[in-house]
């Protein structure tokens, strides 16, 4: 086990965001120093304060000296693609590293809805099966297991959206095939502010456990409607073929999140669009 002695004028709380430089880690790290947090963030880009994986040891004492021993760790990591291995250096190994290396820390980790295993136009809770259909999904809940055994906290997140990075805005408006799936086939997304406020609440709270966090859900023909009557351009005729990302059809609750922590999304997807174009 690592450890480092905190100074006497140092913060009360510390916290690390492992992913820091990503869109969500970014945003995270932001609203933890303006709740007067010591914030080390960790990754692996020259935005970040540490640079390196998280589960290696020189990693772990460089950012030990920086700030000290974290009472939080939010693991914000995303691979954007990749094979089972690529998740698990993102995922499953930093969880192990820092349960031996930090073993009173709370963990907060990042997973993916994409594991839920429910039927088209389920309504998905906490409670809701989930199956390790591939060996991306076998990596996340082994990560989360770990994590659930430590007495933290699994978020699992639905697709995010922001200025930078909203996939359905950026296809409509280029006139791109519509998403792959039918028209009543549910789509659930979550701003990333909206993500990152969700956390905080999450870490701060004496909570473990499994959390759902989605903002909206609607229909890919409700999506299309609303891109349609905001912006003038019709959707394009053609549905796109399925991708990595699949053609999940089902529901998110986060009912469990709203009533533990308070919380409740503060960006509707009209009103982003609206501001997306001006």
């Amino acid at each position: 086990m690592l450890s480092a002695q905190k100074s006497p004028d140092s913060p009360c709380r510390v916290v690390w965001v492992v992913g820091a430089a990503g869109l969500l880690g970014a945003r995270l790290a932001q609203l933890c120093r303006q709740a007067g947090a010591a914030v080390c963030g960790l990754d692996l880009g020259p935005a970040a304060e540490v640079q390196g994986w998280v589960q290696d040891a020189p990693t772990l004492r460089r950012a030990l000296a920086l700030h000290g021993e974290p009472e939080v760790v939010y693991l914000c990591a995303a691979t954007r693609g990749g094979d089972a291995g690529a998740y698990r250096a993102a995922y499953a190994e930093p969880v192990e590293a820092l349960r031996e290396a930090l073993p009173q820390a709370r963990l907060v980790f990042c997973s993916s809805t994409s594991v839920y295993a429910v039927g088209a136009g389920a309504l998905v809770t906490e409670e809701s099966p989930v199956a390790a259909g591939s060996a991306r999904q076998e990596v996340l809940l082994h990560a989360e297991a770990e994590v659930l055994s430590a007495g933290g906290v699994v978020a699992r997140l639905v697709a995010l959206y922001a200025a930078s990075r909203c996939e359905l805005l950026r296809r409509h408006l280029a006139g791109l095939p519509q998403l792959p799936g039918a028209p009543e086939r549910m789509l659930n997304y979550v701003h990333v502010s909206d993500a990152a406020h969700a956390l905080l609440a999450l870490g701060q709270a004496p909570l473990s456990g499994v959390f759902n966090v989605c903002g909206e859900s609607f229909s890919k023909a409700e999506a299309y409607a609303l891109m349609e009557e905001l912006s003038g351009i019709p959707a394009a005729p053609e549905v796109a073929r399925v991708q990595r990302r699949g053609a999940s059809d089902y529901c998110v609750s986060s009912q469990r999140l709203r009533r533990l922590c308070g919380w409740a999304p503060q960006v509707s997807f009209r009103d982003f669009v609206r501001r997306q174009l001006g």
